[in-house]
């Protein structure tokens, strides 16, 4: 996990017509992008993080799209739509629409790209690290608590993979992995002998 932070500026548009005819607005301003040095190994994997712990906050310039943003907030809510009312049934649909509306695009070698979420849902594409921001700032915008996990598999590949987690009502963590598009909510790849995940929170 390498980080190049993209920070991006938006058309103007409803969250419900995202879903009408083309679901995606075209990206007619092109982003900012905001290139920084990325430390090596574990460090540049925890500088990663804040990145997209920021994203999900609505920290970045020059747009500041986070949670609390009311675009995001009317996007998840269209998202969901008549789902059943409780974290599980409102998590499997934010996934859903992840994964079947997110191209997933794997990050150049030793770099990272970091997206906001409006900027992943106006490409239609991002890899691990943007739809983890994705799926966390969707399902904290509908009011849940929501933080990353990695997965370090082995020393050879080091930290290797991000997901989001939502806690449910009854104080339950549900993982929600948007690259695995052929695997259900609350599943996460399992790890060999001696890798380790390890939690990060965003709030």
């Amino acid at each position: 996990m390498h980080a190049t932070a993209l920070e991006s500026s938006y058309t103007n548009g409803t969250p419900t017509d995202v879903f009408a005819g083309n679901p995606f607005y075209p990206l007619s301003i092109p982003p900012v992008v905001c290139v920084y040095p990325l430390a090596d190994g574990t460090d540049g994997t925890f500088q990663t993080l804040d990145a997209m712990a920021q994203c999900v906050r609505g920290e970045v310039s020059p747009d500041f799209s986070g949670w609390s943003d009311s675009w995001i907030q009317k996007t998840a809510s269209a998202i969901v739509g008549n789902a059943p009312g409780d974290c599980y049934g409102k998590a499997k649909r934010i996934l859903d629409f992840v994964k079947t509306s997110i191209q997933y695009l794997p990050h150049p070698i030793n770099e990272q790209i970091v997206q906001d979420c409006r900027r992943t849902i106006e490409a239609r594409s991002g890899d691990c690290v943007s739809m983890s921001v994705c799926i966390a700032t969707l399902m904290a915008s509908l009011g849940y608590m929501v933080r990353f996990v990695v997965q370090f598999p082995e020393d050879l590949t080091g930290y290797s993979h991000v997901y989001a987690e939502v806690r449910d009502e009854t104080g339950v963590w549900i993982a929600m992995d948007g690259v695995a598009t052929d695997k259900p909510l609350g599943w996460s790849q399992s790890l060999p002998s001696g890798g380790f995940e390890t939690t990060y929170e965003i709030f």
